[in-house]
């Protein structure tokens, strides 16, 4: 159906508004790579030597001293605390306060919706999108990001040599002696759970499937399966663990085994739940968890250490963290720089700021590996939580506080599921409507 050397707007029109971001992500990286290996707009910033602080502020200022981020909320921390942050950084290196700004707006809708209008992600006035890595394909096959340490860039981006080679994604072709189109900030953030250990006997509960059992009826929390890719990453957990116990047969790669997944989901847990929704960021879910309605739910890793070190659950020490045996199903949020953006320096800045120790910690780490951890942005114990998601360099783990550790698993690597997104992307609507099908049925 498609040619190799359709161009990008022939590509947008043939899949149409509906599926462009979906099927461009699931060729990005095959037949038509080559023609989406490269943005449409590469900024540059003159002659400017970016390695001299006095002529970094210069380039701050003209640009506005601004720059604008789509990303998530942080539990808050992104108003209350970022911002001040961020400004105090640059002012403290280059003399220039700069102003972190937000754009809101649903993401999935301006992959299908920008498109159509020939518009890009840059006439929103973002610079800089973090998204999880499911999103990364999407927004290369959309000409959204450009090389992020291009060699001007290379002095602003301190913290890049350092990140590991499996958080960092590359496009084929090298721009400005850089291939880096994507950064991972986040080590692990995946879809775990939360069980109430008061109600039940937590330590009894090893695999997904062990959520079935009748004690557990009408007592779950999760994301729901039907349009929501939070809810087919909870779900894929199970699934692993239906295939590696021999309950059901298949790839995980395979629609077939994902159908027989819902069919014993409909049989085994949709008595289960309580409420489909968000928990991370539903306050009436929380309480739900909090007044014993719920007994266990599904989330992501950062809500679940949240909730861990909330002052009701460290009063009362009613909530066990869920780390599956047969593995979970990690989705961490990736950096990508927006070509053509209005403020590429301010951009470089806020991505290496993003990967610094102190970001990483939330201002909470240790100077040194035998210190005492230091607090300098004086936030609380769950908001630390929120923020911390394991490192993406090693002088990140060493700076980790003590009193933190116990939230985390002792060896993340091992419950990891790697996701074949060139296959789930294009195939999220089909699992969408196998759901509703087979639960309707």
């Amino acid at each position: 159906m498609f040619k190799k050397n359709l161009s990008r707007r022939e590509f947008l029109r043939i899949v149409g508004a509906s599926g462009a971001g979906v099927v461009a992500s699931g060729l990005a990286n095959k037949a038509l790579a080559s023609n989406f290996a490269l943005p449409a707009f590469v900024r540059q910033v003159g002659d400017l030597d970016l390695s001299d602080p006095a002529k970094v502020g210069e380039a701050l200022k003209a640009e506005g001293a601004s720059v604008k981020i789509h990303t998530w909320g942080f539990s808050g921390l992104r108003e209350t605390v970022f911002v001040d942050q961020f400004a105090k950084y640059t002012e403290d290196l280059y003399g220039v306060a700069v102003k972190l700004e937000y754009a809101d707006g649903d993401f999935t809708s301006f992959m299908t919706e920008l498109p159509l209008a020939n518009r890009k992600i840059s006439d929103l006035g973002i610079d800089v999108i973090d998204k999880e890595e499911e999103y990364f394909s999407r927004i290369s096959a959309l000409e959204w990001n450009e090389p992020i340490d291009q060699d001007q860039y290379k002095p602003l981006l301190t913290n890049v040599p350092t990140v590991e080679k499996p958080y960092v994604f590359t496009g084929e072709k090298a721009v400005n002696g850089s291939s880096t189109y994507g950064l991972v900030y986040q080590g692990y953030e995946w879809l775990q759970a939360l069980i109430r250990k008061d109600k039940v006997n937590a330590a009894d509960f090893k695999d997904w499937t062990d959520l079935a059992r009748p004690e557990m009826t009408a007592k779950g929390i999760s994301y729901s399966l039907s349009n929501d890719s939070r809810g087919h990453f909870v779900f894929l957990g199970m699934m692993n663990s239906l295939v590696k116990q021999g309950i059901i047969t298949g790839d995980l790669w395979d629609i077939a085994t994902w159908e027989a997944g819902f069919e014993w989901w409909k049989a085994n847990m949709e008595k289960q739940i309580f409420k489909y929704g968000d928990m991370g960021n539903d306050p009436t879910m929380r309480l739900s968890l909090q007044s014993g309605e719920a007994w266990w739910g599904g989330l992501w890793g950062s809500y679940t250490r949240e909730l861990l070190a909330t002052d009701w659950n460290k009063r009362d020490d009613m909530l066990a963290p869920f780390y599956p045996a047969s593995g979970i199903v990690a989705d961490r949020e990736t950096l990508s720089a927006v070509a053509g953006a209005a403020h590429p320096v301010a951009a470089r800045i806020l991505i290496n700021w993003f990967l610094s120790t102190e970001f990483q910690h939330a201002g909470w780490y240790k100077e040194t590996p035998d210190a005492e951890a230091i607090n300098h942005w004086n936030i609380t114990e769950d908001k630390y939580l929120v923020v911390y998601c394991g490192g993406v360099s090693p002088e990140h783990r060493v700076a980790m506080p003590d009193w933190a550790k116990p939230y985390y698993a002792e060896d993340p690597g091992k419950l990891l599921i790697t996701v074949n997104w060139d296959w789930y992307i294009p195939n999220a609507e089909t699992i969408s409507r196998a759901y509703d099908r087979i639960s309707a049925g």
